[in-house]
């Protein structure tokens, strides 16, 4: 019972860890307008990146689990900028960029 308490209690804490703030207007309609111009996208995993880049914010439609997700990061190393494009319906995550501005 305890090895199922704790399972609980991990599972819970990192779910509601991760709760990142929405975008304002500005960001929001860089990641748009950049996205647009983006060619070159590659698959990644956000955990595999958690150590290179810092996420900024992030623009969702909370009702629509279904559908796109945008998550600005700051590479740490060189402050470049990068999108990272959820896609609810595959599951599937890309990363485009790098972008100045």
């Amino acid at each position: 019972m305890r090895h199922i308490l704790l399972i609980l209690f991990l599972v819970t804490h990192y779910s509601v860890a991760e709760e990142t703030e929405m975008c304002n207007n500005i960001n929001e309609q860089f990641i748009l307008s950049s996205i647009e111009q983006s060619e070159v996208s590659k698959p990644y995993s956000p955990f595999e990146i958690a150590k290179e880049f810092e996420v900024i914010c992030e623009v969702k439609n909370p009702i629509m689990m279904d559908g796109l997700a945008f998550q600005l990061y700051k590479n740490t190393v060189n402050s470049s900028f990068f999108i990272g494009l959820y896609n609810g319906l595959d599951g599937s995550n890309q990363l485009h960029g790098p972008f100045d501005r």
